[in-house]
Parts: structure tokens; C-alpha cells; sequence
């Protein structure tokens, strides 16, 4: 078998903890090295031979070789594969200037659980299509000696695949081989700087609910490793852990959570339309929603905007709009929807420096309008900095979320859940950063009679 050097394979993976959720399989294939062909026409000039560096989702998969097909595992959503084509493929094609090469060509795949996508890179056109499975099995795969690479799993952290072995990023450690005609999964339930995080008194003993919560629906999106601005300490360790109360103490079924670590615009995206889907379809449902990771107001509007992972504090058209998440969600036939939001939306990063250099100061969002019955705990308010608390290994607004559902076994009250945080927060934001730091609590008008006595569970 043709020797498979994949470069700088990155994968950022989307899991369900634990849980075997049904995935969808895009089948990526590239059949024909038509620049290899060119340069043997014109006297096996170097220079005619093209590399394909593919993203998924805006992360790095790096440059798939002529006559291999690979098998991509994705959750069902919204997924967009770019190509970007070069003739020189070399050690210096990095993070940074891998993203500085201009897309060739792209396609969106709306997956479906369950379901089978055909794609395949065509040399000629430099371009991607989908195909029918006849077509790709029989017109493309059969006629080409093309062969197997491998599967690609999204479930876990980042890797690289290098000379035919699958890497640890930040480790360097090899974790497989991956020999000819092997299917090579990549897993692991946690990057580096995640096994490094302080474990304190909420990530133990953690209350063990008897009962099963199956009419509730959560979507956690914890993003801690940006492309383009400022990383945010402890997000990922706040969106597991804030997962784990959600299964063990409130009683979650883990297959009605939809748990998206370091999240693209699209993956989040999905996770909102997931979300819709189950509380629009499903009588009595209820919704949580939790988010850790940057937010940024429109310069000239206010509007607030969830960062993803890929997005650009300077465009927020690369960004998702609270109000749309608020609107969509509202609009469904949920019996109530709670938020917890811990980030701030001024443009400030999580130890109050800027995220765009050229902001030089924060600035108040302008109000997200919430509907439906709804709640939304936000950690901080107007101008403030939604702040860490490095002594607990979390975010100073999840720490003491989850020290009340420890200490109350989930069985809290809004009122008293509220009170809790913001004299909490309000006290160690004082004493760890002297910077003020006040949670709020905002209700649709539906909610406003009510709110203070609804539960979690």
C-alpha cells in the first residue's frame, strides 16, 4: 500500500461522554491524483503535484493523498468540509498558515443519524461533490485502486496523524499505529491542559439522583480553544463537569444531552436546531441550556454574540447571535427553558484584557430579548468581566452553580439558586480580583410571576 502521510491531521471531536451515540458516516474520498498525472505528462515536474488540505467544521484534517478514502464518524448536523489545494506541501504548513490558504472548493453535509454520505474530491475541477453510493462504489472506488485510510471517530481531544502514526497534540505521544487496512479510532476523553485542571470539592461527590429526568433536554457548549482570539481557562473542565450534575444529580438521560466541546459556528448551530427539534416534538419537555466561553457585542448595534471557536471578535457575521438562540428556542413548545451563561458579552476575555486590540474598553451589551418561559442566569452583568477562579479549577459563575446543586442534591429553587450565586460570586470577585462581578437573573415576560419557584428537577 501506497505509504499515508497525512501531515497536520487536527481533529477536534464532539462527545456524549460516555455514551454510543448513533453517528453519521461521510465517506471522503479522493480517487484520481490528477496533478500527479499532469506532472508525468510534462516530464514528472514536481511542481505539478497538488495537495489537498481539507477543514471540517472549521478545524484541521489535514492533506488527504490520491487514491484513499476515508471514513469520518460525525453526530447528526450541519457539517462544511473546505479544500484548499497547494503544490508544495511542507513542514511550515502550520495552524496559522494552513488557515491563510484560500478555500478551493467546499460543501455542507446535513447529516442525519444513522445515515451514509458519499463524497469525492474531483482533480479536474478541483472540487468536492456528493455522490450516490452506486456512483462512489462502483464508477469511482472500483475503477481507481484507491484504498483504505482509516476511520476518523469524533470523540475526544486533539490529535495529529503524522507518517502513517496517530499522535497526542499536546503531548507528542504516539497513541496508535495505523497500519494498512486497519480501521483507526481516535479517542480520548480529554486534551492535555485538561488533565492538568485543579479538581476541587464540586468535581467529587457528585449527589446521585434516584429518579430520571426524562422530559428535560440540555445542549452544553463549553469553548475554551479559540483560532483567533484569547483561550478561556477551565471552560471545557466547567462544560464536563457541569454535564456530569446533569446525569448524575438531576437525572438527565445522557442521550438527551448534547454536549459540544470547543465549538464551531456550525456545531453550534446544530445543537440549537438539536434542541428545537426535541423540544418542539416532545410534550412537556424542558430545556437547559449552558454556555462557557467568550461572547462580544456588535460594535455599532450592541447585539450580543456567542463566540465559536473558529469565529472573529472583529466579524461578528463569524459569531451566533443571543437573540437568535433566545428566538429560536422560544418559539418551540417547551414547558420552560433555563440558561446558564457563563460568559460576558462586552468584548472582555475571562481576566478583563480585550479580545480585539483595538477595543480598548468594554462596552454594555444591549439586552438579548428572551421569550417563551424562560430563564437566564447570566454570570455577570452590564459592563463587568465574567471571572475564573484558578484555586477551584473553574469558572467563578459554574463553581458556585455546581456547589448549590452539590449541596442542595439539585432540589434548589430559582430564588434561592440566584441568591446563592450572586452573593458568592459577588464576594470572591471582590476578594480574588478586586474587580466587581454581579450575576443576574433575566425572565421573559411569561416567566416573570413565576420564576422564583421553578426547579431543575
Amino acid at each position: 500500500m501506497k505509504k499515508i502521510i497525512i501531515t497536520t491531521l487536527a481533529i477536534i471531536l464532539m462527545a456524549f461522554g460516555g455514551y454510543a451515540q448513533e453517528m453519521a458516516t461521510i465517506y471522503l474520498l479522493r480517487p484520481y491524483d490528477f496533478g500527479a498525472a499532469m506532472g508525468a505528462a510534462y516530464g514528472g515536474k514536481k511542481y505539478y503535484k497538488f495537495h489537498h488540505l481539507i477543514d471540517i467544521d472549521g478545524h484541521k484534517f489535514g492533506a488527504v493523498p490520491s487514491m484513499v478514502y476515508f471514513k469520518i464518524e460525525v453526530e447528526p448536523g450541519s457539517h462544511t468540509l473546505l479544500g484548499r489545494v497547494v503544490q508544495e506541501l511542507t513542514e511550515d504548513i502550520n495552524i496559522e498558515n494552513y488557515q491563510k490558504q484560500q478555500p478551493n472548493y467546499s460543501i455542507t453535509i446535513n447529516a442525519i443519524a444513522g445515515e451514509k454520505y458519499y463524497l469525492s474530491i474531483d482533480e479536474k475541477k478541483l472540487k468536492i461533490a456528493q455522490v450516490d453510493n452506486k456512483t462512489y462504489e462502483k464508477e469511482l472506488k472500483k475503477n481507481y485502486p484507491v484504498q483504505y485510510a482509516g476511520l476518523i471517530s469524533f470523540k475526544g481531544g486533539y490529535f495529529y496523524t503524522q507518517d502513517g502514526k496517530l499522535i497526542d497534540e499536546k503531548t507528542g505521544n504516539i497513541i496508535e499505529n495505523q497500519t494498512e487496512g486497519q480501521e483507526q479510532i481516535a479517542q480520548s476523553s480529554k486534551t492535555n491542559n485538561q488533565k492538568n485542571v485543579v479538581k476541587s470539592d464540586v468535581d467529587q461527590n457528585i449527589p446521585q439522583c434516584k429518579s430520571t429526568a426524562d422530559n428535560t433536554y440540555a445542549l452544553i457548549i463549553a469553548n475554551e480553544e479559540y483560532q483567533f482570539v484569547d483561550n478561556v481557562n477551565f471552560a471545557m473542565h466547567d462544560g464536563e463537569t457541569f454535564k456530569e450534575y446533569c446525569i448524575k444529580t438531576l437525572g438527565i438521560p445522557e442521550r438527551q444531552i448534547r454536549f459540544c466541546p470547543n465549538a464551531s459556528y456550525g456545531i453550534i448551530s446544530g445543537g440549537v436546531d438539536w434542541l428545537k427539534y426535541a423540544l418542539d416534538n416532545f410534550e412537556g419537555s424542558k430545556g437547559i441550556v449552558y454556555y462557557c466561553g467568550h461572547g462580544i457585542p456588535d460594535e455599532k448595534s450592541g447585539e450580543a454574540f456567542i463566540v465559536p471557536v473558529d469565529g472573529k471578535g472583529t466579524n461578528t457575521t463569524t459569531c451566533y447571535s443571543l437573540n437568535t438562540l433566545y428566538k429560536t428556542l422560544a418559539e418551540t413548545k417547551a414547558a420552560n427553558v433555563t440558561y446558564f451563561m457563563d460568559a460576558c458579552f462586552t468584548g472582555a476575555n475571562k481576566e478583563g484584557s480585550m479580545l480585539v486590540a483595538a477595543r480598548g474598553v468594554a462596552r454594555e451589551p444591549a439586552k438579548a430579548t428572551v421569550g417563551g418561559n424562560s430563564v437566564v442566569f447570566s454570570a455577570s452583568s452590564s459592563d463587568e468581566t465574567a471571572m475564573t477562579y484558578p484555586e477551584k479549577g473553574h469558572g467563578l459563575f459554574t463553581y458556585f452553580l455546581l456547589k448549590k446543586l452539590q449541596e442542595t442534591g439539585g432540589d434548589v429553587s430559582y430564588s434561592e439558586l440566584s441568591k446563592y450565586i450572586n452573593s458568592n460570586v459577588k464576594k470572591e470577585a471582590f476578594l480574588i480580583n478586586e474587580k466587581p462581578q454581579t450575576p443576574v437573573v433575566a425572565t421573559s415576560p411569561e416567566a416573570q410571576e413565576n420564576w422564583k419557584e421553578m426547579k431543575l428537577k
